[in-house]
């Protein structure tokens, strides 16, 4: 009976993606990305937007696209609203510092700036919870969207920068702020049920090109080595909840120098791991994935197993496939399928260590960031085709991407 259903299924594929893929993400007849993938992995999901005003791209504010998110998806990551700059919202000016004064675990005190960008964090908040979605908070440190005043002394970005004992006061107090935030919403509007699953605590530490820490980073500049992200996961250790999940995120993972300098910041973080004052805590490796369709499978579960040697799960964080030069559908969904059949393969099981998490970085081609100027360049100035959902209208439809992805969970064999 399983052989019979699984052929009735292929031929059902088969049929519907001859069809010019005209169906609507929400139809009865296209399956749930997240249900097809519920045995495999704790979490399946979409990055989205939320909409700032003036934005053009208005996201998870609306209802069609909140529809869809719940259907396919069991969590979100925000593609900006979470980040320091958009939870500053100094927007390159100079923050106003408030009266309130923080005493670090360092002994430091420092005068804390006004944060003003929490009314996203809740709105987002708020449609998770009546849409009973999760979220993977991304990020707390990061060299870029960082306001260049938080680094600087009086918060003035024309002054030097503060010692490194001040910039790690300022680090425990924005991460403890955010933290907190986050579980008291939690506790005030949803009875205490977490919505934030997961954290990126520090997200693109190491360079291109090598396996050292990126020089242009302001956290570097200061701290000239890995001082800034294992504080990083102290202070998430402390703050956040024993049950919230601590990552290190990152890209190039296939690119074997490169990922060696993400072993060193997990080795460095892991170091401290039984300090007795202040430990760290790191429970996954984030791989971004943001690949091209010709990075060779193979090599990308090399660097799976790496990082699952090190003792840690992996959760695969922000996956599109660049399609370069040319767009092939048909060559685009075999990749996808031969991806997602390797996610499967290296799942976690009982008492192993193994890939927990899939999000999908962004939710349909017309609005992926492979296309923003700053990206295409990259790319020969083609345009890209990497996600699983196509806008026409304002009907997101199925690419023959998405039904790979969906035969790949419905086919393998353990």
């Amino acid at each position: 009976m399983k052989k019979l259903s699984s052929f009735i299924f292929i031929i059902f594929i088969s049929i519907f993606t001859s069809l010019s893929f005209a169906a609507d993400w929400l139809d009865k007849e296209v399956p749930s990305f997240c249900q097809a993938y519920k045995s495999y992995f704790d979490h399946v999901g979409i990055a989205c937007e939320y909409g700032i005003a003036g934005w053009k791209t208005k996201e998870i504010a609306t209802e069609t696209v909140q529809k869809g998110i719940q259907k396919h998806a069991n969590t979100i990551t925000a593609g900006n609203e979470f980040k320091p700059q958009f939870i500053m919202a100094w927007w390159g000016n100079n923050p106003k510092v408030t009266n309130t004064t923080f005493k670090a675990t360092n002994g430091v005190t420092i005068k804390t700036p006004e944060l003003k960008g929490f009314g996203s964090v809740d709105a987002m908040l708020q449609i998770c919870k009546e849409r009973g979605l999760q979220m993977r908070g991304h990020v707390l440190v990061w060299h870029s969207q960082t306001e260049e005043a938080f680094f600087r002394q009086d918060y003035d970005k024309s002054k030097p920068y503060v010692s490194k004992e001040e910039m790690t006061a300022r680090q425990e107090w924005y991460i403890k702020t955010v933290l907190e935030h986050i579980q008291n919403w939690e506790k005030v509007n949803n009875d205490g049920k977490k919505i934030i699953w997961c954290w990126d605590v520090v997200n693109e530490a190491v360079g291109d090109g090598g396996s050292e820490l990126r020089k242009e980073s302001s956290w570097f500049n200061i701290y000239k080595n890995y001082d800034f992200i294992v504080n990083a996961f102290r202070f998430a250790n402390k703050y956040a909840s024993k049950d919230t999940l601590l990552c290190y995120n990152d890209y190039n993972c296939n690119i074997p120098a490169k990922r060696q300098g993400m072993i060193k910041v997990l080795d460095n973080i892991l170091a401290a791991r039984n300090d007795k004052t202040l430990p760290t805590r790191i429970d996954a490796m984030g791989m971004q994935a943001h690949i091209s369709k010709y990075v060779k499978v193979s090599d990308y579960e090399k660097a799976i197993q790496d990082f699952l040697a090190k003792g840690l799960d992996v959760q695969i964080t922000e996956l599109d496939i660049a399609t370069e030069e040319k767009y092939d559908e048909d060559e685009l969904y075999r990749v996808y399928k031969d991806y997602f059949t390797m996610f499967i393969k290296n799942r976690k099981i009982k008492d192993k260590n193994g890939i927990t998490a899939i999000t999908i970085w962004g939710i349909n081609d017309e609005a992926t960031w492979l296309n923003s100027p700053s990206q295409i360049k990259w790319h020969k100035n083609t345009i890209q085709y990497p996600l699983l959902f196509q806008l026409k209208g304002n009907s997101y439809q199925p690419k023959k991407a998405f039904y790979g992805v969906i035969e790949a969970a419905k086919e393998y064999k353990n």
